[in-house]
């Protein structure tokens, strides 16, 4: 018997996903544990491979759409087998109906003589708007575009209006000047389609602004810190492959100081206050599809060189568009180096539910005297935003000083021969 493969729920959070590719083709043979198909979430692009051994018999939702979690996507069985319940599974437009988020989606087992089809008391009914049937992300793109929903239905006739659908009539009016709605007094702008990751990171930023937050900083003295990365930098990059930064070590730094100031490695729920025994440290980076904070797991239990090698290792799989929602979640601190452009004071936001995330600047010189003389060193500014309900101002000021003291004497605390 045929098996459905639907769209799983990989993070708490999501409940759409954006097919982003297929690595399998209708009529390959597929495998157990095969990637099957690729797709952004609300927090990165992630691999999903096949749960069942077979032949990819038919592919229901292309690359380049959108739909919620537990939609039906494909079905995998033996070659020529047919497919059970397809005509009764699928509306007219040939878009298959997403199952209600919470739902269970069972695989039909091999052997089974029952076909496996939705439930007809439960499926999911498009959504309708002035009469017309459309598609949750057909109307936000219809909104995003400034597009009339009535024109794109007048154009593909009657049947339920989809994400593409909404594209090709913006694409016609392009083509079209006639078309075109009368300019106004209105500034010309460029709408920049948002993704996935941008939304997450939005809704993710609202939460941000509600928690009372408070930020303190300080400056610290980079000399010792910079002679001995000069100083190990040519053989520990020879022997590990990896190229040694500030952000490196400075991850090493704070993950030492968190341990010494548990407050900070924290969050708030109305229960209490939950302070955790382990440092997982989120390291804040740019991606092509908006900000990620992939998270270094157990920081506090690795050495400054292990440390250094995940963040590599991150870095590479944000490249690639390739960070797993294992590498995402569960940070109970966050980072940010801004340093890298030149920035020389940063007062981030919050990243919830974490109690407190560190900004971390430029390295620029400093005029300091010192025995009636003027001298020139290294320093960098460094802001800890924190959650007032969990941290107050005397445990943020401890927590930069034991920063600013590793920073300063780094040899005996990182480990790093």
């Amino acid at each position: 018997m045929a098996s459905q493969v639907i769209l799983p729920k990989l993070t708490y959070e999501m409940e759409e996903g954006h097919i982003l590719e297929w690595l399998c083709e209708e009529g390959d043979q597929v495998a157990v544990g095969q990637v099957l198909f690729v797709v952004e979430t609300d927090k990165a692009a992630v691999d999903v491979p096949a749960e069942t051994d077979g032949t990819l018999l038919k592919v229901l939702v292309p690359a380049g759409e959108t739909v919620r979690v537990s939609t039906l996507l494909a079905w995998i069985g033996r070659p020529g087998e047919v497919i059970p319940g397809t005509e009764a599974a699928l509306p007219e437009d040939g878009q298959p109906a997403a199952a209600p988020i919470g739902s269970t989606v069972l695989m039909a087992p091999a052997g089974s003589s029952e076909p496996l089809v939705p439930p007809p008391e439960i499926p999911a009914s498009p959504d309708r708007q002035g009469g017309m049937a459309v598609s949750p992300v057909a109307k936000r793109l219809a909104l995003e575009l400034g597009v009339d929903l009535s024109g794109v239905q007048a154009f593909v006739g009657p049947k339920r209006v989809r994400e593409a659908d909404v594209r090709a009539y913006a694409e016609s009016l392009k083509a079209a000047p006639d078309a075109k709605p009368t300019p106004s007094a209105e500034a010309e702008f460029e709408l920049m389609a948002l993704t996935t990751v941008q939304r997450a990171m939005a809704t993710h930023l609202r939460q941000a602004a509600a928690i009372p937050q408070f930020s303190a900083a300080c400056e610290v003295d980079l000399t010792a810190m910079k002679r001995l990365r000069d100083e190990i930098r040519p053989g520990w990059e020879l022997a590990h492959g990896l190229r040694l930064t500030y952000t490196h070590m400075l991850a090493a730094v704070v993950t030492r100081a968190l341990e010494r100031c548990p407050t900070l490695n924290a969050s708030w729920t109305d229960e209490g206050v939950r302070l955790y025994g382990a440092v997982h440290l989120g390291v804040a980076m740019a991606s092509e599809r908006g900000l990620v904070v992939p998270v270094v797991r157990n920081a506090n239990r690795r050495t400054a060189i292990k440390i250094a090698a995940e963040i590599v290792r991150l870095k590479q799989a944000v490249e690639r568009n390739r960070l797993t929602p294992e590498d995402l979640q569960g940070g109970t601190f966050t980072i940010t180096n801004v340093g890298m452009q030149g920035i020389a004071l940063s007062i981030p936001l919050l990243n919830p539910p974490q109690s407190a995330i560190l900004g971390i600047g430029a390295e620029r010189s400093q005029v300091v005297l010192q025995d009636n003389r003027l001298w020139a060193r290294p320093a960098m500014w460094i802001t800890v935003t924190s959650d007032h309900r969990v941290v107050d101002g005397a445990a943020a000021a401890a927590f930069l000083q034991q920063v600013q003291s590793l920073i300063e004497n780094p040899d005996g605390a990182l480990e790093w021969r």
